[in-house]
């Protein structure tokens, strides 16, 4: 051989250092393979922090849910969404409020806020829920009181819905309603730096405007570290499949196939087969009931004679508000919906079925009916 080749010392040599090495295998590191995926799995993924963006798709959500309670108020469906918040400052914020303005202070736990809607919108809600047809030239205190309860309204639903998710209580307080003049008639913001959240109102048949919601820095920011968002995050698999993997599938149960034999026991012989014979029922004709009402010698009318029902006599009836309902004492009067001399209404069941007049008998008042209502005109009310 060459060069390369070894002589026949380097090979003794080789021979000899071979008992030096250590015969005992050297010990590995064994890996739980288990106890690294329980580990991996134990992981607790802090909640993300929530932004300004999702403290206003939260009120998004909230706003357009308490859409559903402004409408059975305003008699007219309402829709409140798109909602997006802006910091401001409390210097500011009254360059953008339009005079005459309607300002609906009122708090939301501890914090102070303030609804703000243009006067247009606002004089064609409250005619809506005050029942009139025209709107109001000036928005006197028994309007501005709807638009009070309308806010309250709102802001009782959003406190339901967000209140646990931003760990506060959010429950409003007493609203009160201002017509905005000049900056005295903003509310008492406490803290310098206040979130403005602007939201679309669109009123049935008036159009689309917009409803800007005030609220103080301090209750947003709060807000900001109560509200955790969730982390997506997907955790590692126990066991990588390969492609190679065979899977087995789950033992089936046996299917049964019956023997020819137990086959043919199960079948009746054939010189001998039985065909059951089947009745006929008659049964009487439920358009004759003769035969039900000899029987008993009663109509079916008779079966609820003794049943009691409650008949009550409406003199009328009229709307308050809570404020009025309150300040009523001995001597109040309160204007009903009637008429002097107009017949009043004898109702079964709350049902009217009749009409009469008061007449007083022996120091009692009684009713005489002087109209009877029609099974055509108690259909029509059914329907409508």
């Amino acid at each position: 051989m060459g060069d390369a080749s070894l002589s026949q010392e380097e090979i003794d040599a080789l021979l000899m250092g071979a008992d030096d090495f250590d015969e005992t295998p050297v010990e590995q590191p064994v890996f739980n393979l288990d106890a690294v995926e329980e580990d991996k799995e134990a992981v607790d993924f802090e909640p993300a922090p929530a932004s300004l963006v999702d403290i206003s798709a939260a009120f998004n959500l909230a706003m357009q849910a308490a859409s559903n309670s402004a409408s059975v108020l305003v008699t007219r469906k309402i829709l409140i969404n798109n909602c997006n918040i802006e910091e401001v400052e409390r210097n500011n914020v009254t360059g953008s409020i339009i005079p005459d303005s309607i300002i609906i202070s009122i708090s939301i736990g501890a914090y102070q806020s303030a609804f703000i809607f243009d006067n247009s919108i606002a004089k064609k809600i409250s005619m809506y829920m005050m029942g009139s047809d025209e709107e109001p030239p000036e928005l006197d205190d028994a309007y501005l009181s709807t638009l009070s309860e309308l806010c309250n309204t709102i802001l009782s639903s959003i406190s339901n819905n967000l209140s646990a998710k931003f760990k506060d209580d959010m429950m409003p307080g007493v609203p009160q309603a201002i017509i905005f003049k000049s900056t005295e008639d903003l509310p008492g913001f406490k803290a310098e730096k206040l979130y403005r959240l602007n939201y679309d109102l669109e009123l049935e048949g008036e159009g689309k405007f917009m409803l800007s919601h005030i609220i103080e820095s301090n209750g947003v920011d709060l807000w900001l570290e109560n509200f955790k968002l969730p982390v997506t995050s997907e955790k590692p698999a126990k066991k990588v499949v390969e492609e190679d993997d065979e899977f087995s599938m789950p033992p089936q149960p046996p299917s049964y196939t019956p023997s020819p034999r137990e086959y043919r026991s199960s079948q009746p012989p054939s010189g001998s087969q039985t065909v059951p014979t089947i009745n006929a029922v008659t049964l009487p004709s439920l358009s004759n009931t003769s035969g039900i009402i000899k029987q008993g010698q009663m109509s079916s009318i008779d079966i609820i004679t003794d049943v009691q029902m409650i008949l009550t006599v409406e003199l009328g009836r009229t709307k308050k508000f809570i404020k009025d309902i309150l300040g009523l004492g001995e001597g109040s009067i309160i204007e009903l919906d009637k008429l002097a001399g107009e017949p009043v209404d004898l109702l079964v069941n709350a049902k009217l079925i009749a009409k009469g007049e008061v007449v007083v008998i022996d120091e009692n008042f009684g009713v005489r009916v002087t109209d009877i209502v029609g099974p055509a005109e108690r259909l029509a009310r059914l329907t409508s």
